[in-house]
């Protein structure tokens, strides 16, 4: 009987144990305003086109970039299009790249969505959602804007055209 009680304390003690959270578990990142920062340089990555060619935010140094983080599934994704469309028109012969990045999706499902609406800017699979986790996207579309040094100009960029203009001034 004593054995019993005792197997059943000790069984109780590791199950506390085993569930309850270490110390070092409970504590959670603090939230950091600085890490979101627009004066913070952008995250590096590398992800595929609809060719199979490596897309590499690297590449586009002294440049400015607009990343569009999209779906095909999405309305107002679709409804941006046009408007992506003439950014690209106005802003790309002043050497604005925008990368259509499309985030968990097919790439044929992409490439038959890019030749609809005939996308003429960059096209990128984040096949996984590791970009759209690590630019912290929180839905579609998300326009994210980097200056020619690389650095976040905005995230979720609700006043694109005014700060193009600051971009590109005159």
């Amino acid at each position: 009987m004593m054995i019993r009680f005792f197997f059943s304390v000790v069984l109780a003690f590791g199950m506390l144990n085993c569930s309850s959270p270490q110390p070092d578990a409970q504590k959670s990142k603090k939230y950091d305003i600085r890490e979101k920062s627009i004066e913070n340089k952008a995250p590096d990555f590398v992800l595929k086109d609809l060719k199979g060619g490596d897309v590499r935010l690297s590449d586009y140094k002294n440049r400015p970039v607009l990343l569009v983080f999209s779906t095909t599934w999405c309305k107002y994704c679709r409804e941006e299009i046009p408007h992506i469309k003439s950014l690209h028109s106005t802003y790309g012969k002043k050497d604005l790249e925008i990368i259509n990045i499309f985030v968990q999706e097919p790439a044929g499902k992409v490439a038959a969505f890019a030749d609809k609406y005939a996308l003429p800017y960059r096209v990128a699979l984040d096949s996984d959602g590791h970009v759209a986790e690590l630019y912290d996207v929180k839905g579609v579309p998300t326009l994210v804007l980097l200056d020619r040094e690389g650095r976040v100009v905005c995230y979720t960029c609700r006043s694109i055209d005014t700060l193009l203009k600051d971009v590109f001034p005159g």
